[in-house]
């Protein structure tokens, strides 16, 4: 057998070669290899039975060369070697099956018994046979090629036309009828109701191996499409009429009972009615637009034809001036747990629809765009960060996600208000702002913009605590720096008059002399070190 060490770091590949007794494994031929580059053309001539490769290399990682193995059919063993213990790192090491994963300082006794487990996997497909490895290889690639074909039906790609579709089914080998009738099955997770310390395509191969395996007695891999759009995790599954409903039920039930033990999320699961292959995509699209208006409904199994049941007899109404009352207070606990009180009363009441939690949020934004208009707060600007926008535009998708939203505006609304009523916090922010910027093009615009409050706003709170207006005291810091670097410095008074911020020489000389009696090169002259 021939193994391949990979790593960077090349007294760790000497100190392998040494320390194992690779006879006592059955390995004859031990290759060597410093990056993924060089990895690769060794492997063009000739595959290793045994990969032993570090994680974190410069030129390309070990997780890089195992998907990249992997993808060419791969099928040896492969021993993972890093210097730190990482969750995400295993968890995707795992997910390529990787025999082992070990961290650095090597131990002989943990590298030797990883080196027999590897040897032992490799025996027993030795053992199988090639013909049986073929036909694993045969019904892996089957299930592949079916996934491929029912993802072309489901996103439209394939003409719903049953000509087209029987064209597809025998030019791809598959053993389908067309004129078949099939239930959907969505299972759906959204990004909101996944735990942060999970990666994102981790979570996805986690997700859809557990709904494999609960179905894969009755359901072949090939009909469990995983996919993701826009915040959401779906698995679509086709099932044929002959599969029992309560048997589906019951695993759906299992489904959701699973992903919160064990992946930490809420999934909700959903049945359409049957259809033929022609009408897939249109239902596919129907149970998206239904889990999309799914506010409070989530974690629970919804059979075909059995719509959400929101009593909307009588519309909910924002309490507006009770709102108005604890922004005024500055109450921002209060404020976020009256508004989950009255979200979750709702929810127990089955009256929280998306109608009602969006005409909530236009509520609630009318209670704070009319608190910062009469501070003089530009809401446009205070809510323009990455972050806000971000939650803005998911709080309609859940109460998770509008609470998460309101909490962030509430905390800013009311930050920005008390900054505002403490004037001096309010003036120092914008003196720092132009202390900082002197140097550039400032217009009074633009140091309002800095503390989020219109130019007139600014000017008056700035006039009334200072005695200067905004342009006097910009002045001043550019007339500070000016007299330092005519002191300091040899430069030309033109050039000290740009690095100032001034645009004109003479500009800078007529706000000098207001400022100090004297002109910049009487100033100088006067008072220049001589060295």
């Amino acid at each position: 057998m021939r193994c391949m060490l990979i790593d960077d770091d090349i007294p760790t590949v000497e100190a392998l070669r040494s320390i194992v007794n690779w006879d006592e494994f059955g390995i004859t031929e031990v290759q060597t290899a410093h990056n993924i580059q060089d990895a690769k053309q060794l492997f063009a001539g000739g595959e290793p039975d045994l990969i032993i490769c570090d994680i974190e290399m410069p030129r390309g990682s070990g997780i890089d060369m195992i998907k990249w193995a992997r993808d060419r059919q791969y099928e040896g063993g492969f021993i993972f070697l890093t210097c730190h213990e990482s969750f995400s790192f295993a968890s995707e090491a795992i997910s390529y099956a990787a025999d082992s994963y070990l961290v650095k300082p090597l131990d002989k006794q943990e590298l030797e018994a990883a080196l027999r487990k590897s040897m032992e996997t490799l025996k027993k497909k030795v053992i199988m046979g090639e013909y049986s490895k073929l036909g694993l290889a045969w019904l892996k690639n089957k299930d592949l090629v079916e996934r491929g074909f029912w993802s072309d039906v489901l996103t439209a790609t394939l003409s719903p036309r049953i000509p087209l579709i029987q064209s597809e089914v025998q030019k791809r080998e598959l053993d389908l009828s067309v004129h078949a009738e099939y239930t959907l099955f969505l299972v759906s997770v959204p990004r909101s109701q996944i735990e942060r310390e999970w990666d994102e395509s981790i979570f996805h191969y986690a997700l859809s191996n557990l709904i494999s395996e609960i179905l894969s007695s009755q359901v072949s891999l090939g009909r469990i499409i995983a996919y993701q759009a826009d915040d959401v995790f779906y698995n679509a599954i086709l099932i044929e009429s002959k599969i029992d409903m309560k048997w589906l039920k019951d695993s759906a039930e299992h489904i959701i009972q699973m992903c919160r033990q064990y992946l930490k999320c809420t999934a909700t699961c959903y049945f359409s009615g049957q259809t033929a292959i022609s009408g897939l995509s249109q239902l596919k699209t129907e149970l998206e637009q239904l889990d999309d208006s799914n506010i409070i409904f989530r974690g629970k199994v919804h059979l075909p034809d059995v719509p959400f049941h929101y009593d909307t007899t009588e519309r909910f109404t924002l309490d507006i001036e009770l709102f108005t009352m604890l922004f005024v207070q500055k109450e921002k606990v209060q404020i976020v747990n009256r508004l989950k009180k009255e979200l979750e009363l709702l929810t127990s009441l089955n009256k929280l629809d998306s109608t009602t939690l969006h005409s909530i949020r236009e509520d609630f934004l009318q209670v704070v765009y009319s608190l910062l208009s009469r501070q003089h707060i530009q809401a446009h600007r205070l809510f323009a960060d990455d972050v806000t926008q971000g939650l803005a535009q998911k709080a309609d998708s859940s109460v998770f996600d509008f609470m998460k939203w309101a909490q962030a505006l509430t905390d800013k609304t009311v930050d920005s208000i008390k900054e505002v009523l403490q004037s001096e916090g309010v003036v120092e922010r914008a003196k720092r702002y132009i202390q900082e910027n002197y140097r550039q093009d400032l217009s009074r615009e633009d140091v309002a913009a800095s503390v989020y409050l219109t130019a007139d706003y600014l000017a008056k709170v700035f006039k009334n605590e200072t005695g200067q207006t905004v342009k006097e005291y910009l002045n001043d810091c550019r007339i500070r720096a000016a007299k330092q670097m005519l002191i300091e410095s040899t430069a030309s008074i033109s050039e000290i008059a740009m690095d100032a911020g001034f645009d004109t020489i003479s500009y800078f000389s007529t706000v000098f002399k207001k400022l100090t009696g004297e002109t910049p090169l009487a100033f100088r002259s006067k008072h220049k070190t001589v060295r």
